[in-house]
């Protein structure tokens, strides 16, 4: 730009420069191309939407349809700049129904590709063919036999940009991966339409996508995705959010209606079980509408996705969720895309979304919600009510005892009398006899630690501070040995008495040993025990404070080696800690290169554990088995291929015709992680890949829910176009490894490392320095343990 300064002159861009310029902005991608084509058809009311690609969409793509066709008295405006037929003033914008509105699309992609149009309009029987400049006006009309509809074919995408289109072609796949995901919601959302996608690569045509118009999203997610993946679905019903996720989002309670039909949205669609196994390995299956309008409410995918790893962490749900509200609740004008929806009232949307999903799971099997309640019928005292108490503890224990069976004797006999007291014998339960007994799930090991006054008698030593159960007939003979040492009482202390027949519990007094033959008794001892004293003893040491400061010290050290004062740039300011573990990691990566740590010089080794090593001017700490653990483990991921473990019968994927597609294109990845296919291309689309053979090793065993994760990650991340795929390279076989992979190799590198507590040699210590300089990440562990930290600076400290 020019400045004012320099004599420029403001004056205005030329049309055809600023029709590129925007309308490189409105097109992006390949998928916004087909998108907007696909959303022209649909706005025709078509029955029928075809995509055909040619070498994924570099070529040429065409997309046809059977809709009401366009009027030829529409021919001369039909690419222009801002021309449309959905509306005609801003106000407008708040009642539109359909996709497209701004008038860009078709221009834009005149200036991006030769577009071409043949169209036919219902009830007429002649067609035209079309053609337009880049700057959409029409350059050739001529008649043309079609049925009634519409079909637009681009030619070049992006030949008009080059390095646009550069770019294009190197990432041809991902691109291609991404128009499928995003043609895909259409799909889901199209009722009574059938849209069908195709791609046509070295003479050979394969279906990518495939609907037959079913007339709800059930049926349209069931012909997407396939009956097997719609068992795992459940219906979301809007709920109306309680006072707690009302107070959660600073809500108005007095402005919410009462009923839930008064409310501004409503919900269609379904989500993932949050059962073990329903969901999916990735975020990959996540579809959002706002009135029938594909989008990316990003607020709402990420609580969706929090509230379902409440129940699964392990897993993410698949979405297909329509919220419907009013016309004028939303504003669609904020993205070239359209992606992007500003909401009215979002708080309330997110409230519902959560509460909805809430009490959608709450009535999920095997999820449930704790209640810790005391079996005891007294109320007790607020200071002994406290969960996680000890006294808390023991009384449930007691009470978990009680209610399996456990019946004080008679008391009949005193305790200094030599007798047997004995209980009935108790049979074993079953697991099912207990659930109406709501035992707390505090039941664990855990120490009782009560105060209790020191007590010592003839028939029992002193102790302080503890209850016991002991025998009484071992008591009788003077047998003073108890059962359990002190301070040990505890589930496992309470079975054991429970397989005992002659046991009585005891309380050891200032005087006597008590029987207590009731658990009412017990609670009673327990109050007066378990009260804390008024007046409790305070234990104080002596301190003494000794002065230090490190700059003291540090000139002191200067005065002696009579060193003049000088400052030193420090490079590494991050300190040896969790919360600094981020900094110190981009210090490291950023001020150490790979060689340095050959030119490292060892000075020793540190507790058996760390490697003290110099380069330059700084010391650094190194982590010596963590830092033979990531070297075991990137060559591992580099260099190993898993060998598969056939199968007696194939198993159908059931994958999506994109997933499908993919998984073809990437056989390569596959079998170096020891998965082997059937393919049949007969078949229909979802149908063709069968799985003959899986990873095993050891105790490993991989499945269908690791082929999803690695074509999500294919998705995510695919292989360059010009990469040679006869032959997986050894950097291709660590970006792709499923996380049980990882996790095998990265336990597998753990055993085989050096260990702390092992005593290295120099050449050793040298070695390991060594080792990281040919590793591609050398700051963690594949358990996230640091490799090496940096200790001081030498020249900072002198």
């Amino acid at each position: 730009m020019a400045s004012l300064n320099s004599g420029g002159i403001i004056k205005p861009i030329d049309h055809t420069t600023v029709h590129r310029i925007c309308s490189g902005q409105v097109v992006l991608t390949l998928a916004v191309a087909v998108k907007e084509l696909v959303e022209n058809s649909l706005d025709s009311g078509a029955s029928t939407v075809e995509v055909r690609l040619k070498e994924y969409g570099s070529d040429s793509i065409e997309v046809s349809d059977d809709g009401s066709g366009i009027s030829p008295s529409n021919f001369e405006n039909l690419c222009l700049k801002h021309y449309t037929s959905k509306i005609e003033e801003f106000e407008d914008l708040l009642s539109v129904q359909t996709f497209g509105f701004r008038g860009e699309a078709l221009s834009s992609l005149c200036a991006l590709s030769t577009l071409g149009v043949t169209t036919c309009e219902k009830g007429n029987t002649i067609g035209w063919k079309l053609e337009y400049d880049s700057h959409g006006k029409l350059v050739k009309q001529v008649q043309y036999s079609r049925q009634p509809g519409t079909t637009v074919s681009l030619v070049n995408l992006f030949s008009t940009l080059p390095v646009r289109h550069k770019e294009f072609l190197k990432n041809l796949r991902r691109e291609f991966v991404k128009m499928t995901n995003l043609l895909t919601a259409y799909c889901l959302i199209s009722k009574n339409t059938r849209i069908t996608c195709t791609n046509s690569t070295g003479g050979r045509t394969s279906t990518i996508l495939s609907t037959r118009g079913g007339a709800n999203l059930k049926d349209n997610f069931i012909l997407v995705f396939g009956l097997k993946s719609w068992q795992n679905m459940l219906e979301i019903k809007a709920v109306r959010p309680s006072e707690e996720i009302v107070a959660e989002f600073n809500l108005n309670a007095n402005v919410l209606q009462n009923e839930l039909h008064d409310w501004p949205f409503q919900f269609e669609g379904f989500v993932s079980s949050c059962a073990h196994g329903q969901g999916r390995s990735c975020a990959d299956r996540q579809y959002y509408f706002m009135n029938g309008r594909p989008c990316d409410p990003s607020k709402i995918q990420k609580l969706v996705n929090e509230v379902y790893h409440l129940y699964n962490r392990n897993q993410y749900p698949s979405v297909v969720l329509n919220i419907t509200t009013q016309s004028s609740e939303l504003d669609i004008n904020v993205t070239p895309d359209k992606r992007q929806l500003m909401v009215v009232n979002e708080k309330i949307l997110l409230a519902m979304v959560k509460v909805s999903l809430n009490d959608l799971y709450s009535e999920v099997p095997c999820t449930f919600t704790l209640q810790n309640t005391s079996l005891f019928n007294r109320s007790l005292s607020p200071s002994l009510e406290s969960v996680g108490s000890s006294s808390h503890r023991l009384r449930s224990s007691l009470a978990a005892f009680a209610a399996s069976g456990w019946k004080p004797s008679s008391p009949s006999c005193s305790p200094g009398e030599k007798r047997k007291c004995s209980s009935p014998t108790l049979k074993q339960k079953r697991l099912d006899e207990f659930t109406s007994h709501s035992i707390s799930p505090l039941l664990k090991k855990t120490k009782v630690d009560f105060p209790i006054p020191e007590v010592k008698t003839e028939s029992c030593p002193a102790v302080e501070g503890t209850l016991i159960f002991t025998n009484v007939k071992q008591l009788t003979k003077g047998n003073t040995k108890e059962i359990m040492e002190p301070n040990e009482v505890n589930d496992e202390s309470i079975l054991e008495l429970e397989k005992n027949e002659d046991i009585q519990i005891i309380e050891t007094t200032s005087a006597e040993v008590k029987v207590i033959e009731t658990l009412e008794e017990l609670e009673c001892v327990l109050e007066d025990v378990l009260t804390p004293s008024a007046d409790p003893k305070v234990f104080s040491r002596a301190r003494i404070t000794v002065p230090f400061d490190l700059n003291s010290l540090i000139e002191k050290k200067r005065s002696l080696l009579d060193l003049p004062n000088k400052t030193t740039d420090k490079m590494f300011l991050a300190r040896i800690g969790p919360d600094d573990a981020a900094f110190a990691e981009a210090e490291l990566s950023r001020q150490i290169s790979q060689s340095d740590f050959e030119k490292m010089e060892v000075i020793g080794q540190f507790n058996l554990g760390f490697i003290i090593a110099k380069l330059n001017s700084d010391l650094f700490i190194i982590d010596q088995h963590a830092a033979d653990e990531k070297y075991n483990f990137e060559i591992l991921q580099r260099a190993t291929r898993l060998q598969p473990q056939k199968l007696v019968c194939p198993k159908p994927l059931n994958l999506t015709a994109a997933n499908e597609s993919l998984l073809q294109d990437n056989l390569d990845i596959f079998q170096s992680n020891g998965f082997e296919f059937v393919i049949n291309r007969d078949e229909d689309s979802t149908k063709r890949v069968l799985l003959c053979a899986v990873p095993m090793s050891g105790n490993w065993l991989l499945g269908p829910s690791d082929i999803d994760e690695l074509l999500f990650m294919l998705q995510d991340s695919p292989l360059i176009q010009d990469e040679d795929r006869s032959k997986v390279s050894h950097a291709s076989m660590a970006r792709f490894r499923p996380s049980r992979v990882r996790a095998m190799f990265a336990s597998r590198a753990c055993r085989k490392a050096v260990m702390v507590g092992d005593s290295l040699t120099s050449i050793q210590m040298t070695k390991l320095l060594h080792q990281l300089s040919e590793l591609q990440h050398p700051w963690n562990c594949p358990h996230g343990r640091p490799t090496m930290r940096h200790l001081i600076n030498i020249d900072a400290v002198l």
